[in-house]
């Protein structure tokens, strides 16, 4: 595992933490929504589109 990715992995699942506290502490209860759709979003902006930026970049 490269350095890149591990810290790609440490702000998803720290992101994906802290935004499941302050939803529990905001709602006062966990919901899924955000708490399912946040992480799948965050990963697709660590991955997924830098990789599309560098592709496109090139044009």
């Amino acid at each position: 595992m490269t350095t890149v990715n591990a810290t790609k992995w440490m702000i998803l699942i720290l992101t994906s933490i802290w935004i499941q506290i302050e939803v529990i502490r905001i709602k006062g209860h966990w919901i899924a929504g955000g708490n399912i759709a946040f992480p799948f979003l965050m990963a697709m902006l660590l991955w997924y589109v830098p990789n599309r930026f560098k592709d496109f970049k090139g044009l």
